[in-house]
């Protein structure tokens, strides 16, 4: 059986619906405005990238988007694409997900060709900056990468900390990039505001990934222990039963 379609199965829908409902209520708690346009990021943008590292890239992605489609019904204010934002949580969530089953080639495609539709932009030739807020996610996707790739499931808990960044470092910084493209389309926001961000996003992304390593670390120790397979652990089951 695939890695995949493994990682669907063993997610109980029930562990699913949990992990929805709390990314809908953290949606209530603001976390940093975006500049230009009057709605706020939230604390939720730290449990999505968990969705996919905790029960891997399919089942977060649907994890991840359930909770942002009833966090925008129940917190409008941080709406900002319309009823459609939810899917850039689900391309975050199954981002850190790959990241998570060492599938990075896929974070980072990802991350380079968002980076390079920018420029097919006017403005985003004018803005040209704004795409080098994405080297943190190339530095978090790099670390894990090569020295990485067994820290998700190392019994030192400062490694797995430092997995867990990395592969929300990935996730994160891919609904940055698909949130900067769906604003230059929608807004058609000025340059200035673009390079008014440049110090700010990186700080953002920093934090939501920092957020998620204290989140998910505890929660990838402690849930195995009450029989809840997350993380590389699916997986590992899953090969036993084969």
């Amino acid at each position: 059986m695939s890695p995949q379609k493994s990682a669907f199965i063993s997610t109980h829908p029930a562990i699913i619906a949990i992990w929805a409902a709390l990314t809908a209520a953290a949606s209530l708690l603001p976390a940093f405005p975006v500049i230009g346009t009057g709605a706020t990021f939230n604390i939720g943008a730290s449990l999505v990238p968990l969705a996919g590292i905790l029960f891997g890239p399919w089942a977060g992605a649907i994890a991840a988007g359930i909770g942002s489609f009833l966090g925008q019904l129940i917190a409008p204010h941080t709406v900002l694409f319309g009823p459609l934002q939810f899917i850039i949580s689900m391309f975050g969530a199954a981002t850190a997900g790959l990241a998570m089953q060492r599938k990075w080639i896929w974070s980072l495609l990802l991350i380079l060709g968002l980076g390079g539709v920018w420029y097919l932009f006017p403005t985003g030739q004018k803005a040209w900056a704004t795409p080098l807020l994405y080297t943190l996610g190339l530095a978090g996707i790099a670390v894990g990468w090569i020295w990485g790739k067994d820290w998700l499931v190392s019994p030192n808990r400062g490694k797995m900390f430092a997995g867990v960044f990395c592969a929300s470092v990935a996730g994160v910084v891919v609904t940055q990039a698909i949130g900067n493209l769906w604003a230059l389309i929608m807004f058609a926001l000025p340059p200035a505001i673009w390079f008014t961000v440049l110090p700010i996003a990186p700080i953002e992304r920093f934090l939501f990934s920092l957020g998620a390593a204290i989140v998910g670390t505890p929660l990838l120790i402690g849930l195995p222990k009450i029989s809840i397979p997350v993380g590389p652990m699916i997986y590992e089951e899953e090969s036993e039963e084969d």
